[in-house]
């Protein structure tokens, strides 16, 4: 289906159906989503050429000067590519994009139900390195949302990141 993830792009420029908001969390109106950084995350619109067409790939990211990295990323796809018999397809090379050449998946990945919506949803990690990337993609209509903590494998399974990943909510 696709070759590379929104998310590559994304982390590469930078080097909840309707669930409760989070106190204190960015909110992107137009992302519709809501979602607890550490501080304000920088803004990112980028439009790429994808075997689907071309994609707006929209990034909310926060990096702390220790070199974590907060990620929410969202991308409108055409229908046909989000419809249940694509979704694994699309989710697989989300998953395959982060895992690139050298990464590892940590474990198994886990298939969920986001939200009171019920959306269709997927978590894993991956290791490349000393760099541990947790992930969580959610599909809402034909909307993908990527969110990601990256840094070191405390990081990525300790409580600032876990505290993200609660923290993320689709608003109205």
């Amino acid at each position: 289906m696709l070759r590379r993830s929104p998310f590559a792009f994304a982390l590469l420029a930078l080097a909840s159906a309707a669930g409760a908001q989070p106190k204190d969390a960015y909110k992107s109106a137009e992302g519709r989503f809501a979602a607890k950084f550490p501080g304000e995350p920088k803004v990112q619109t980028k439009t790429e050429k994808t075997a689907v067409g071309e994609l707006k790939i929209a990034s909310t990211t926060y990096a702390t000067g220790d070199g974590y990295l907060f990620i929410v990323t969202y991308t409108d796809f055409p229908a046909g590519a989000t419809k249940p018999e694509n979704r694994g397809a699309l989710f697989d090379s989300v998953r395959e994009a982060i895992r690139g050449r050298d990464g590892k998946l940590v474990g198994a990945e886990k298939e969920f139900e986001f939200g009171p919506d019920k959306l269709p949803a997927r978590e894993f990690t991956v290791d490349k390195g000393k760099q541990r990337t947790r992930y969580r993609v959610v599909l809402h209509g034909s909307r993908l949302y990527q969110q990601g903590a990256i840094g070191t494998p405390d990081f990525a399974g300790g409580k600032d990141a876990t505290a993200f990943f609660d923290s993320f909510a689709l608003i109205n």
